[in-house]
């Protein structure tokens, strides 16, 4: 279990960093037939930070945290599905802002989760 939180920490940070270049690319208009990539990139992220944060239980990171990430990474998936659908027209954007926030956050909830986890073994 010592190598799993630091194998997924890097499963996030590279699928989550190449999810959110994809995402920018279709703010800028092109590139939509990259979605379905990009939505798979989406549950490789919500998975492993979720595999990380049940993993977290036993590393003594704060379970507040924890239960946080659990919801998190049901949350990305939810709204990333729907978002389509979700205030279509002018107001749209803020959709779009909300499911990027969600991204980011997942990342570096994933970060957070895993710094502990290491800081909690070596003590």
């Amino acid at each position: 279990m010592n190598t799993a939180i630091p194998i997924l920490r890097w499963i996030i940070r590279v699928a989550g960093i190449v999810a959110l270049g994809m995402g920018l690319i279709f703010w800028g208009g092109s590139g939509y037939g990259l979605l379905s990539a990009h939505q798979g990139l989406g549950y490789v992220v919500s998975i492993a930070l979720l595999l990380m944060a049940i993993l977290g239980f036993g590393q003594r990171v704060a379970p507040g945290l924890l239960v946080t990430a659990i919801i998190w990474s049901l949350v990305v998936p939810g709204v990333g599905s729907s978002q389509l659908k979700m205030l279509p027209g002018d107001l749209h954007w803020i959709i779009q802002v909300f499911h990027l926030l969600l991204g980011v956050g997942a990342i570096g909830l994933g970060e957070v989760i895993a710094g502990r986890a290491q800081r909690a073994r070596a003590a």
